[in-house]
């Protein structure tokens, strides 16, 4: 629904940046009140601040990339394009020697990049081309930001990390919003809708993540999360009218295949 609403904000006249900071600031609030009412932490140690701070930059720049994609080609497809997020990681994984190499692995790579190569087999404008190279942005950048946190703050609750991340963006998009001299809001009612919704549906999807990530481990939450492209396919089909060609779907088949090939093996 964050794709979706964010689709509704772009449609009713709102642009990349200030859909960006919209979402941005809204959410800061809600993780605020959330903090608040949970009894969270807000403070980190300094070395772990200044950690979340500038992992914060890399996620800023994922976060705009994504909206600026949605400007220009098909929420689904920006979706699906991203979730190359978990191939890269394992190929980046492997450079590192951080995970070892599983054929398995090798086959969801292989897959995942077939899928992107159906889904984008028709004529694309300039336009949309762009739209394809800011998604893959998107994706190289949020797996450094996987890659980073993961490295950081294995094992340990992320929400206040996450907390600085977030404040990061803002700081970032409201300087970039005043430096520009205004960024072009919604004019429609249905923009707004989407404006409003958007850090709402954010704000909550991250609270549910932390959640489940505590109650069923990050593997078997990975799993579930393997349906949002599924998710954005149907909601943006429904909600937005963008629908994906027949050899696009067969292409979303093979990257969601593909995503349940890198979840690692269970342990004994």
């Amino acid at each position: 629904m964050v794709g979706v609403c964010t689709g509704l904000a772009l449609e009713g006249g709102a642009d990349p940046l200030a859909a960006v900071t919209l979402r941005t600031l809204g959410t800061v609030a809600l993780f605020a009140l959330y903090f608040r009412l949970g009894g969270v932490a807000f403070g980190l140690p300094g070395r772990d601040r200044a950690l979340a701070l500038a992992i914060g930059v890399p996620l800023s720049v994922n976060n705009y990339l994504v909206i600026a994609a949605m400007a220009e080609i098909p929420v689904p497809l920006v979706v699906l394009i991203f979730y190359l997020w978990p191939a890269i990681t394992s190929a980046a994984s492997w450079l590192l020697g951080k995970d070892r190499f599983r054929w398995r692995s090798l086959a969801g790579l292989t897959l995942a990049f077939a899928g992107i190569g159906l889904a984008l087999n028709v004529d694309l404008t300039a336009a949309q081309a762009k739209g394809v190279w800011l998604a893959l942005g998107a994706a190289f950048t949020f797996s450094a930001v996987f890659l980073l946190t993961s490295h950081f703050f294995h094992g340990r609750d992320t929400r206040s990390a996450t907390l600085h991340m977030t404040l990061v963006g803002a700081a970032v998009f409201v300087t970039a919003w005043l430096a520009s001299g205004g960024a072009a809001l919604p004019v429609t009612a249905s923009g707004w809708t989407g404006a409003l919704g958007m850090p709402f549906f954010y704000a909550f999807s991250m609270i549910g993540l932390f959640a489940a990530t505590v109650r069923l481990g990050p593997m078997r939450t990975g799993f579930y999360m393997n349906f949002e492209p599924i998710a954005a396919v149907v909601l943006s089909a429904v909600i937005l009218e963008q629908r994906l060609a027949p050899v696009q779907l067969a292409g979303a088949a093979l990257v969601v295949t593909a995503l349940f090939l890198f979840r690692p093996p269970p342990r004994d």
